[in-house]
């Protein structure tokens, strides 16, 4: 299984390989992740006729060149960000890296959702050497933070995914300290 190249931007790339599977089966959804495109599709004809099922192409765009890699989740691809209705569209898996494949998404979709609790208002991580206290959420574009000495910075979400989580005990005695020279005497 090697790679094409051709020139092309992302964009056109992306219509290239879509009109490429819409020529034995129909592209019933599809979503770019990054630099995969991943897309569920019905077998028009054909032994498998009728079959939905899901493909991943890889696309990589560099200096108006184009490097695409097609394959199917029968491969058991090690991306696990396919989108979780796909699964639930797809017909049984087959092969012997399907069902496993499919069952590394539902983790990959769990552990990011269990993550994504996780991060709250109030939450301290620490990042590049220093500590941060997460004030509110900006949507895509990440966190206002506030450093220890009280300067207020946006994390990105890239920087927070890569953060270290600090534990409730470490938290805990700063606060209780802050309680306590709050308190009256």
């Amino acid at each position: 299984m090697g790679s094409i190249f051709y020139r092309a931007s992302k964009e056109q790339a992306v219509h290239d390989e879509l009109q490429n599977v819409e020529g034995f089966a129909v592209v019933l959804a599809h979503r770019s992740i990054g630099n995969r495109l991943w897309f569920l599709a019905q077998t028009r004809s054909g032994e498998h006729t009728g079959r939905i099922w899901i493909g991943l192409t890889l696309i990589d765009c560099r200096n108006g060149q184009a490097a695409v890699k097609n394959m199917d989740e029968s491969c058991g691809p090690y991306y696990f960000d396919c989108p979780l209705a796909f699964l639930d569209h797809a017909d049984p898996p087959v092969g012997p890296h399907a069902g496993s494949w499919r069952e590394k998404v539902r983790e990959f979709h769990a552990n990011r959702a269990a993550k994504r609790a996780a991060i709250r208002q109030g939450l301290r991580v620490s990042y590049d050497g220093c500590i941060y206290e997460l004030q509110h959420s900006l949507g895509r574009r990440g966190w206002e933070v506030q450093r220890e000495d009280g300067l207020i910075f946006r994390m990105k979400a890239r920087q927070l995914r890569q953060a270290t989580v600090l534990a409730a005990a470490a938290v805990a005695p700063a606060i209780a300290m802050a309680a306590k020279q709050e308190a009256p005497a």
